[in-house]
């Protein structure tokens, strides 16, 4: 458990390393490379997540599609880095695995179906959900806002950085 919720709190803190360096209104404008979307929805969709899971972790049942959804996030840089110092501080009260309930929705389905999970599943899915969507934001820094210093594994997958790591080594 240690090293997914250190793992995990690497993640959250690269995202408010980013968030100290945004103006609202960088964070909050809608980007063609985005299609549309702006570097603070993708934020948004990534803190939302840690907080239904962390959330509801102790109830045994969560539901990332009805969670809660806070549109602040996306357009005010002090209240994106108020959800991600919550979600390290309560990553930081994980101590076990658990058995967890997760309910999805499907499209055209009336209802939820329900899937049986556990934290550690959900928290190394967490994690890859938000460097999916941090690379994304990588591209929108990159091409548009030059001035915002990023670590260059930003946005690159665990395993791809681990191969990266032993194809060198075996060089």
């Amino acid at each position: 458990m240690t090293a997914l919720v250190e793992y995990n709190t690497s993640v959250l803190e690269k995202v408010d390393a980013l968030l100290h360096q945004l103006a609202d209104e960088e964070l909050a404008r809608a980007r063609t490379l985005l299609f549309g979307s702006s570097i603070g929805q993708h934020f948004r969709h990534i803190l939302e997540f840690y907080a239904c899971l962390l959330g509801e972790a102790d109830s045994g049942l969560f539901s990332y599609d009805r969670r809660k959804r806070d549109l602040l996030i996306e357009t005010e840089v002090i209240a994106a880095r108020a959800s991600t110092v919550r979600s390290i501080s309560m990553l930081h009260d994980l101590r076990h695995d658990r058995e967890l309930v997760m309910e999805s929705e499907l499209p055209g389905l009336d209802g939820t179906i329900a899937h049986r999970t556990t934290l550690k599943r959900e928290l190394a899915y967490l994690a890859d959900h938000s460097v999916h969507h941090l690379a994304m934001v990588r591209i929108a820094l990159e091409q548009e806002l030059p001035l915002v210093r990023f670590p260059g594994h930003l946005g690159v997958a665990a395993s791809t950085r681990n191969h990266q790591a032993r194809a060198v080594a075996a060089h």
